[in-house]
């Protein structure tokens, strides 16, 4: 092996031994020093990356100059985000990278001033539109511990709620809630809670106290805590153990919440079984009070999201509640309890939703007013009637009420009666209310309506919608029952819904007859009775056991298209009572001419020949 040796440069002269090794360290750290410089040269950085290193950079900024560059920075941030969120696009999309996107949002949310609110919007409302996937879970627990670490901080609970922190709680019971999915459908088997998630859960407890005359924030923690325990497979000591059902217990929920399930799977595919798992569902309303209320919430959710679209389900709903509520105020000494004021809350918002986001008028009108009672001849079970419940343990219940009518009232896209009514209301309630508590949230509403406003002058071109702490998202409950449906779909109900779809397409008679029998009468161009005869007898073609088994909509169209033919038939009927009586007379008009023409021929051969006879007669 041959022996390399270094020279040394003396460049002051004779050096001592000690100067030498002295002179070598340093030689050592210089050219240490050049190899990181070029290797981080070498390293590009993606300039839209959002650092921890950047947000202390920007809080800790203080000239005017150095801000402003930082301000344009976070907007090109914050746009980029966005657009990885798919905040149009409803979270869909080749460039939506949405555990990315959510962990710059958060980054970004750290930021002083309205940089952070701006950022902690974004990442509400994408969490509130977003699709259900399981590559989601890694992000939303990191989600799921920052939050609870802000709440639970002493800087927080010594300080008044304000709106950062109603926005913390909105971000915890999104995740909560997307994690409970999760765990419904066996997607948590990979993934176990960390310390650090477990040790903030049981912080949450601090917040109970500062948190009591808020409900609607109060909810917030006590979903998370109990969405937490069921994470972490911890059993609340007032949970029940209940028998369920066979298909219940295979799919890991409650009989409530697969109920419900079945309600929704019914109104989306057109089953015709909605009727009988209606009438199960009320013979399980007991179990609304002694289960999980944060299964039986979810299942409610479900429902709700089914009377979108269905009136049975909004009655159904309604009758749930009012079941509930004259069993434990007729019979107060009964062992027969209410519904904890959670399932409470939840219903109310439930009704919120479906007077904001439903196609139908009536339902809306449903829903705020109230079905009609005709044995007692007034209405019960809407979002007004809930007002009047004045007992001491319902204000928790007003307050939601007065924060939904407010909501309501100020909805520009609703029609101006649901909005006026919904203001009248309110007015007339608030003049008659007593509790301070539900006084105080027509204030906070106010509040939260005046920096909405100052938010949308400050963020036009950002198309954020308004975020409110509710129990329920106006999204997220269609992507939850729609993931849910997928998954936990009954086989049987699935078979024989695509039989039933199946047969309204072969039988269900032509749209134009009917779409032009709406349309107007008086026009026999768009309907014949050739074409009417042949789509009745094909409907006649049906047999009973199928002609059972059409849906409402189907019977309603072929009686619609009978009720057309019988119009059709008097009709023609009339046209040719009125082309007999036109030809009569025509006839005696004709008669009347030929007659007066004779006795004009007749007069003038008086005047020249003066004869009473016609000509060429003999006399």
């Amino acid at each position: 092996m041959p022996i390399l040796k270094i020279p040394i440069k003396h460049y002051l002269g004779i050096v001592s031994q000690s100067q030498q090794e002295d002179f070598k360290k340093r030689f050592r750290k210089r050219a240490e020093e050049t190899d990181t410089t070029r290797n981080a040269n070498d390293v590009r950085r993606n300039p839209f990356e959002t650092t921890e290193g950047f947000i202390e950079k920007y809080n800790q900024a203080q000239a005017c100059k150095e801000r402003e560059q930082y301000e344009n920075l976070t907007k090109q941030f914050l746009s980029r985000c966005k657009r990885r969120a798919g905040f149009t696009s409803g979270g869909e999309g080749k460039h939506v990278d949405l555990p990315e996107a959510w962990t710059q949002l958060l980054l970004l949310s750290l930021c002083n001033r309205k940089v952070g609110n701006d950022s902690l919007d974004v990442l509400v409302v994408s969490l509130d539109h977003a699709p259900v996937d399981a590559d989601q879970i890694p992000v939303l627990f990191h989600l799921a511990e920052s939050a609870q670490d802000f709440l639970c901080s002493e800087t927080t609970l010594l300080d008044q709620p304000c709106s950062y922190e109603m926005k913390m709680l909105q971000l915890g019971y999104l995740v909560s809630l997307r994690l409970f999915i999760f765990k419904l459908t066996g997607n948590l088997k990979g993934h176990q809670p960390s310390s650090i998630y477990l040790h903030s859960l049981k912080g949450l407890l601090k917040c109970e106290t500062r948190y009591q005359e808020l409900p609607n924030m109060l909810f917030a923690v006590h979903f998370m805590l109990r969405a937490g325990e069921f994470l972490c497979a911890l059993k609340h000591p007032n949970d029940s153990s209940v028998q369920v059902s066979a298909e219940a217990q295979e799919h890991g929920v409650n009989q409530i919440l697969w109920h419900c399930l079945l309600s929704y799977h019914c109104v989306q595919n057109n089953g015709t079984q909605l009727s009988q798992v209606i009438k199960q569902l009320m013979l399980l309303r007991d179990k609304l009070q002694h289960d999980n209320w944060a299964h039986c919430g979810l299942g409610l959710m479900i429902l709700g999201e089914a009377a979108k679209s269905s009136m049975l389900c909004l009655r159904t709903l309604m009758n749930l509640h009012m079941t509930q509520r004259q069993e434990s105020y007729q019979e107060m000494t009964s062992q027969k309890a209410s519904w904890p004021w959670q399932l409470e809350h939840i219903y109310c918002s439930i009704l919120i939703d479906i007077c904001q986001n439903s196609y139908c008028a009536d339902i809306k009108k449903t829903a705020l007013s109230g079905q009609s009672n005709s044995i007692q001849r007034r209405r019960s079970g809407g979002l007004i009637t809930l007002l009047k419940q004045s007992q001491e343990d319902t204000w928790r219940l007003r307050y939601s009420v007065v924060q939904g009518l407010a909501q309501i009232s100020r909805r520009i896209t609703l029609q101006d009666g649901l909005r006026n009514t919904a203001w009248l209301t309110l007015r007339k309630h608030l003049k008659q209310e007593t509790d301070p508590r539900v006084m105080n949230a027509m204030r906070i509403t106010e509040g939260d309506k005046r920096l909405l406003e100052n938010q949308r002058e400050r963020m036009r071109s950002s198309h954020i919608v308004e975020v409110c702490v509710c129990a329920q998202s106006e999204r997220i409950t269609g992507r939850l029952a729609h993931s849910l449906s997928q998954i936990c779909s009954p086989v049987q109900l699935t078979t024989h819904s695509a039989d039933h779809r199946h047969r309204i397409k072969t039988t269900k008679p032509r749209k134009e007859a009917v779409s032009t029998a709406r349309a107007g009468r008086g026009r026999p161009e768009p309907i014949t009775p050739h074409s009417v005869t042949k789509d009745h007898h094909k409907t006649l073609r049906l047999g009973k056991h199928e002609a059972s088994h059409l849906d409402l909509r189907t019977r309603t169209d072929i009686d619609l298209i009978k009720v057309v033919k019988d119009q059709w038939q008097k009709e023609l009927k009339i046209m040719m009572e009125r082309e007999e009586e036109m030809e009569k007379m025509e006839e005696t008009e004709l008669e009347i001419r030929t007659q007066e023409e004779e006795e004009k021929i007749m007069k003038k051969r008086m005047e020249k020949v003066k004869k009473n006879t016609k000509p060429y007669e003999l006399p």
